[in-house]
């Protein structure tokens, strides 16, 4: 969008006082000169706003009063302003996370102004989470209140008809806004209908979308898919289990990110200590700003310089602003949440994200094979490994040569139903050194041929120990094809609430809530002890997103909102559980006492299926010898 206008209009306070004060003169002395300046208003959005625009702001009083001069920051506020009505001219959505206090509803309510203004029979639409929010007379707080302000601190000439004060203007009335002038609309909605269904809009915006009840969330992307091509989605982060972290982070919307470093205000002394120097980086004049009290001397206050200030060294972007609001936030929840436009952060993560970072650099690399394990389908007999680099077995133990027999193994596997929602992923871990050694996932695998390539991996490596989530339909139809398939080394669960913790005759892993809880806290305890080393990086990553709920629960962020229509919530961060039923492999073979066996009389039925899977074992390194 050009601005061929704004360049004339002075930036600093009084300055911008003086400018707006001769344009208002100007104007009402000359009718010419007043359709002069609407005409450029017309054509430059910034030189409107920063000279006839006003803000209220009652936080920050300043000269003038809570009613402040709107002075934009030109690579701040300008930059994104201009983005937000680029995206309506071009038809494409657009989303702002933002830190709180940024004033984004105001620029993003100012953009949509000015093409009501000053563009013919456009159509928009305002929505939050509830009509007060919308438009409520008095409130500030709703959308139409800001739009009526910005009116009722303008010049009666620029206004459309009858948008002055002191008279009733017929083309306003609740929820609705025409400009007489050229026809053009503002309209506003709440989520607690399909808001915008089947209506037809030049753009709509969408105030603190993270805000609002989870399904509404969803209902309004659906319901306004086909309303505009022009979307807008403002708010500050709320975890990820909302709407406004899918448009985020898995859409094609235009990011206009609002960060606290952006403010010219907020930034003043701007640092960062830099972990591998060990060093305070200055990124902003600091001298002379900030004031901390001495100790021990109550009624005095010294001004602090860079080598005297209480640097704050977690290797985060900060300020002193930030400092103190930082101080002023309850929890590491709030700060994620209000000021780090943190979607994770603003959760409460279950994984410490400090500790998982450092074994990311430690142990995560490249996996030293990538392909497919080529296997008979109907035995599950392993053929041979097959490089590809789109192949969806991955390995971190070096397959130039012949895995030695001692080395004992274990499987871990989480079943999906193979819509392409969530992955089916199975886990191999070396249960002498705990070091993951291969990953299988693939999202279109449905769960009876994911079942057969998981017993042909854990034949191919040495006959692991094989885990799974048994629970729901999908992990009941896996668990039937692994018995039938006559596979033997399984796991099998523990009565949990009894002494000793004998083995049940069900095999697999029931992921009920608690089992959940229990489970994960074991591989956290694991990970931070390093006695399950994790090579992959993507498994690593996917434990930041789990977040424990306020009944003590553990949940994938994603899965809390999950669109399924089977309404499997827990289809997600499949990687992580199959990861930690491998790690309960490890610890029930590491620790549990080896049970007599009891003796099998030749020839009987048991002795006959002992024969049977001995006989397979051998063909099968038979076959590995050949793989290898």
């Amino acid at each position: 969008m050009e601005t061929p206008h704004y360049d004339i209009v002075p930036k600093g306070l009084d300055e911008n006082l003086r400018f707006r004060e001769e344009m208002l003169t100007l104007a009402g002395e000359d009718e010419s000169a007043a359709a002069g300046l609407r005409q450029m208003c017309s054509e430059d959005m910034l030189f409107y706003v920063n000279t006839f625009c006003w803000t209220y702001s009652p936080k920050d009083k300043s000269a003038t009063g809570s009613v402040v001069p709107f002075i934009t920051y030109p690579d701040f506020q300008d930059e994104a302003m201009l983005g937000m009505a680029d995206c309506i001219l071009k038809g494409r959505d657009f989303a702002v996370p933002k830190s709180r206090d940024m004033g984004a509803s105001w620029m993003g309510l100012t953009v949509f102004e000015w093409f009501w203004h000053f563009k013919e029979n456009q159509s928009f639409l305002l929505i939050s989470r509830n009509e007060d929010y919308v438009d409520k007379s008095g409130n500030p707080k709703s959308l139409f209140w800001k739009v009526d302000f910005l009116h009722r601190n303008q010049p009666r000439w620029l206004l459309p008809e009858g948008r002055w004060l002191g008279q009733r203007d017929p083309n306003r009335r609740l929820l609705h806004l025409r400009n007489a002038d050229n026809d053009s609309v503002i309209d506003g909605e709440s989520t607690t209908g399909d808001a915008g269904r089947g209506d037809r809009r030049t753009a709509m915006f969408v105030d603190e979308h993270a805000a609002f009840e989870v399904n509404d969330g969803f209902r309004v992307l659906r319901a306004t898919r086909d309303t505009t091509r022009c979307r807008g989605f403002n708010s500050t982060p709320q975890g990820a289990n909302n709407a406004f972290y899918e448009v985020v982070h898995n859409t094609n919307a235009q990011l206009i990110r609002l960060h606290w470093s952006k403010h010219p205000e907020k930034s003043l002394g701007l640092y960062k200590f830099e972990k591998e120097s060990g060093e305070i980086d200055l990124l902003d004049d600091f001298n002379g700003m900030v004031e901390v009290r001495a100790k021990g001397e109550k009624d005095s206050e010294w001004v602090v310089y860079p080598d005297q200030y209480p640097f704050i060294r977690d290797g985060k972007l900060r300020s002193p602003w930030y400092d103190g609001e930082c101080a002023r936030c309850v929890s590491a929840m709030e700060i994620g949440q209000e000021l780090d436009i943190d979607f994770l952060g603003s959760d409460y993560q279950f994984f410490d994200a400090e500790i998982v970072q450092i074994l990311i650099k430690k142990y995560c690399r490249d996996p030293v094979f990538i392909g497919e394990l080529e296997f008979d389908y109907d035995s599950c007999d392993p053929k041979r490994l097959v490089e590809s680099p789109h192949g969806r077995l991955m390995l971190w133990i070096d397959v130039r040569h012949r895995m030695p027999r001692d080395r004992r193994f274990a499987v871990g596997a989480d079943v999906s139903a193979g819509t392409g929602a969530s992955n089916s992923v199975s886990c191999v871990v070396d249960i002498g050194t705990g070091e993951k050694v291969g990953v299988w996932r693939h999202s279109h695998t449905r769960p009876n041929p994911f079942a057969k390539q998981t017993i042909a991996l854990a034949r191919f490596f040495n006959n692991a120990l094989l885990n799974w989530d048994a629970s729901g339909a999908t992990g009941s139809t896996f668990t039937r094809r692994v018995l039938a398939s006559g596979y033997g080394h399984l796991y099998y669960r523990r009565y949990e609430k009894k002494v000793g913790q004998k083995l049940t005759d069900e095999p697999g892993y029931y992921l009920n809530s608690q089992a959940r809880t229990a489970l994960f806290e074991d591989y956290r305890e694991a990970l931070g002890e390093h006695k399950y080393i994790n090579y992959s990086n993507q498994g690593m990553k996917e434990c930041l997103q789990f977040i424990r709920k306020p009944d003590g629960t553990i949940e994938h962020s994603e899965s809390l909102y999950s669109q399924d229509p089977s309404g499997a919530r827990t289809a997600h961060g499949d990687e992580v559980v199959a990861d930690a039923l491998a790690c309960l492999n490890v610890s029930s073979l590491q620790e549990m006492p080896k049970s007599k066996e009891p003796e099998i009389v030749p020839g009987c039925l048991a002795w006959r299926m002992k024969q049977r899977e001995l006989k397979r074992s051998r063909e099968t390194a038979d076959v590995l010898d050949d793989c290898w």
